[in-house]
Formats: C-alpha cells, sequence, structure tokens
C-alpha cells in the first residue's frame, strides 16, 4: 500500500539521521579518549624520563659496596646502608657548606625579588625619556654570556676585598644583577604591563603616591610573579658552580655544589676505595646537595605552578 502522505519516509530518514547522529558522537568520543591516552602516555614518557636520575640516585645512594657489585641486585638494596650518607654529610662537610650555600642562594633570592620588582615596575608602568634603550639594555643583558664580564667583576670584587666573602653574592642583587637578574627584571616588567591602568588612576584620585601605588596596590598583585622570580633565583643560586669558583677559593667558603666537585678526588686519595664504594658515596653526597630543593619544591609546587600560568597570562 502506497503512503501518500510521506508518513513513513519521514520516519524512515528521522531513524536514520538519528543513528548517523549517534554514530558521530560516538566517533568523537572515541577520538577524545584516544587523544587524552595519547597524552598520559606522553606525559607518563617524560616523567619517566625527568624522575629516572632521581631514582638512581636515591636507590645507589642506599646500597653498600656488595649491592654495587653484585648483578642481582638492581633497584632494591639488600640492606637500607646509612653509612652511605653520613659519610657524605661529613665529607661534603655538610653544617658549613650548607651554610654557604643558603647565604650565597637566600639572600640573593630576596635581593633580586625586590630589586627587580622595583626596576620592573619602573620600566612596565611609566614611559619615560630613555625606557626603550633601557630596556633593550636588559634584553642585552640577557644575551651576553657572564663569561664575558667575569674577570672584570673578580678585578672589582677584588678591589673591594671581597673575594672570600659573600658580598660578591649579596650586594648585586639588591641592585637587579646578580645570577639571571635581566631575566627577573624582564618577568617583573611584563607583569606590570599586563595589569589595567585603572589601577594606578584609581589610587591616584585616592590620593596615593608613586610609592604607595607600588607598594600597596601593585606588590601585592605581584605576588604569584615574586614567587616565581624567588623559586628561579633560590634554585639557581643554590646550584651555581661557575661564579663561586672564582670568588670563593678557601675551603670554609664553599657551598655545597663547588664542595661536591671535589668529593670524588678527595675520598679517593684518602680512603682509596674501589669505584663501587666511591659511587654509593657520591650518590648519597649528591641527593644530600638535591634534598633541601626537593623539599622547597614539594611544598611550593602549588604555588610555583600558579605563579607561572598568571605570570605567563600578564605576560600577553
Amino acid at each position: 500500500m502506497k503512503d501518500p502522505t510521506g508518513i513513513n519516509l519521514l520516519k524512515n530518514m528521522k531513524h536514520h539521521y538519528h543513528r548517523n547522529n549517534v554514530g558521530r558522537r560516538y566517533v568523537h568520543k572515541a577520538k577524545q579518549i584516544i587523544m587524552k591516552l595519547l597524552v598520559y602516555i606522553v606525559l607518563l614518557e617524560l616523567g619517566f624520563i625527568f624522575l629516572l636520575p632521581l631514582l638512581y640516585l636515591v636507590s645507589k645512594s642506599s646500597m653498600s659496596m656488595e649491592d654495587l657489585v653484585d648483578a642481582s641486585v638492581v633497584w632494591l638494596p639488600s640492606e637500607f646502608h646509612w653509612q652511605n650518607f653520613i659519610d657524605g654529610f661529613n665529607g661534603l662537610n655538610f653544617k658549613v657548606t650548607g651554610l654557604n650555600s643558603l647565604m650565597m642562594s637566600v639572600l640573593p633570592a630576596v635581593g633580586q625579588v625586590i630589586s627587580c620588582a622595583i626596576a620592573g615596575y619602573g620600566l612596565g608602568r611609566y614611559e619615560f625619556p630613555g625606557s626603550r634603550i633601557i630596556f633593550g639594555v636588559v634584553l642585552l643583558c640577557l644575551i651576553i654570556p657572564p663569561q664575558t664580564t667575569i674577570i672584570s667583576l673578580y678585578s672589582l670584587f677584588a678591589d673591594l676585598h671581597w673575594i672570600n666573602t659573600y658580598w660578591p653574592f649579596i650586594v648585586p642583587s639588591f641592585f637587579a644583577q646578580g645570577l639571571r637578574g635581566a631575566l627577573f627584571m624582564l618577568i617583573f616588567t611584563q607583569f606590570f604591563k599586563g595589569l589595567p591602568k585603572e589601577l594606578d588612576e584609581a589610587a591616584r584620585i585616592d590620593g596615593a603616591g608613586a610609592i604607595r601605588v607600588f607598594s600597596a596596590v601593585m606588590l601585592p598583585l605581584a605576588k604569584p610573579a615574586m614567587f616565581v622570580v624567588a623559586m628561579f633565583s633560590l634554585v639557581w643560586n643554590w646550584n651555581d658552580t661557575y661564579m663561586s669558583q672564582f670568588f670563593v677559593n678557601q675551603p670554609d667558603m664553599r657551598p655545597l655544589p663547588l664542595q661536591l666537585m671535589s668529593v670524588n678526588q678527595n675520598y679517593l686519595l684518602q680512603m682509596g676505595n674501589p669505584a663501587g664504594g666511591t659511587q654509593a658515596y657520591l650518590m648519597a653526597a649528591c641527593l644530600l646537595v638535591v634534598l633541601p630543593l626537593f623539599v622547597i619544591y614539594i611544598i611550593g609546587q602549588r604555588y610555583l605552578v600558579e605563579g607561572v600560568e598568571r605570570t605567563g597570562l600578564a605576560g600577553d
């Protein structure tokens, strides 16, 4: 029997469209799942690449000499060997070199946060004659390698009798200099540039001066950038060996990374142990050097990620 009204035809077309639409949704969901799986696989592989050296460090540092030469012991030691960490602590002279590292990293980090925030605020919020030239000089400082200026810095600090003191690391940081000072100034400059101009105008209408606007309005908003700069400065100054080996040559003034460079040679000369025992001893010493930074990162990782995201958004 014919369908003069075409009702059955419309029903068939509707059913066919619904079936195709459901099929397209399933295909779209399947593509999303596959893409997520690929992203997770890539992230897991990258995480494994970054974690593998740390896991190897922890594994080898806890092994005895017998475990190191035993081919059947790969990752887990037969017994946790605490003596490696005791030897590493004593070999690093941790009480002295740890204090030196704190003085050469924490104080410069504080100085760079304060000085680079002030300099970045001036470059990011004010237009004045020569501001573009100054900004270009800041960018130029990012390009110039520190090897080209180290001799002149050494001569300057030697004339000031600052060699084998903390001053070459602390004083420049309070003038927006020091290790990576230009980069930190650029971070603050881009951050302050991204803040609305209405904030300054509203504060000035209320009678606030330039210092008041910076300290009461802008600085609290710059907490993400301050945390990022503080973390980067702390890590880079803590791990630095290039600057410290020029300005520090007395054993009682060495920071931890610089002392670590001489641990292997000193241990071999004094103990004469085979390479296996030396490896565990060195791994324990390396773990002691990076452990403070690892603890700081675990405590502040949420603030660091938030700061990086907000700093990046402000710089767009």
